[in-house]
């Protein structure tokens, strides 16, 4: 910003030949030189074209003006139109996805609450009902180690004679006595029970193949508290959804 000429602040040059200008008359020193020869020996007041002097900065042009002026306008105008293109766009992608969710029938409250939540919840509830059926096929062989005692009466039917020596023969009749040893045959096809009392050592594998049938409970294994762990966090949303809404065996769930 420039500075009138007659509110400049005055040089120390100015201030000099105005003390000389108006210096007393009872003033000997400077009675004796003329104020002419006095000031003509004063350095003069630098001029405009003394290159150590500061030329004052020179007024903004109208140009630069208008362009500080167009970029503190243009910046809020252009976050102001973009902010409403990006609504209007928001807007329009909204009706559209409500209007295809309304193709699809899933916007309906109600048929929410009993559709999709109606269908977790009862799912949920069978699978914790459910049981694990099948069959496990088991083949293996078992290493057989150890000695099988044998206690038991038998009966047996001799095969052939039998020849026995030096057995006690005991004959006692009305004429004659005899007790003796003596060699008794005994023939084939006689029978007679015997004791059995031995151990039978066995050393063997013995291969299995075993078809063992499996019924497990759900609810009696780790999955029960998963299951109703989920059931727990859909059942206020299916609650809000369908309050009147009933288990698998007839109960209020909103209870």
């Amino acid at each position: 910003m420039t500075i009138p000429d007659d509110k400049q602040k005055k040089s120390p040059v100015d201030r000099f030949h105005q003390i000389l200008s108006n210096t007393p008359a009872g003033d000997k020193e400077m009675d004796q030189r003329p104020n002419s020869e006095v000031i003509a020996r004063l350095p003069k007041k630098p001029g405009p074209s003394d290159s150590s002097v500061e030329s004052p900065a020179p007024p903004a042009s109208d140009a630069q003006s208008g362009l500080r002026l167009n970029k503190s306008t243009l910046l809020p105008a252009f976050w102001t139109f973009a902010s409403v293109i990006s609504i209007a766009v928001n807007i329009v992608l909204l009706v559209v996805l409500i209007t295809v969710l309304r193709g699809l029938g899933s916007v309906n409250a109600t048929g929410l609450g009993s559709g999709l939540l109606g269908g977790l919840y009862t799912n949920f509830e069978r699978m914790d009902q459910a049981r694990i059926r099948t069959n496990i096929l088991v083949q293996d062989s078992i290493p057989l180690n150890m000695n099988i005692p044998v206690q038991t009466t038998t009966g047996i039917t001799l095969a052939q004679d039998v020849v026995i020596q030096n057995a006690r023969v005991k004959i006692s009749t009305a004429t004659f006595n005899i007790d003796s040893l003596a060699t008794v045959t005994l023939p084939t096809g006689t029978f007679l029970n015997v004791v059995l009392d031995f151990s039978v050592p066995v050393q063997t594998q013995v291969p299995i193949t075993l078809n063992v049938p499996v019924d497990i409970p759900v609810q009696e294994t780790e999955l029960h508290q998963a299951i109703t762990g989920l059931q727990t966090t859909i059942k206020p949303l299916y609650c809000i959804m369908a309050p009147t809404a009933l288990s698998l065996s007839g109960v209020p769930v909103c209870r």
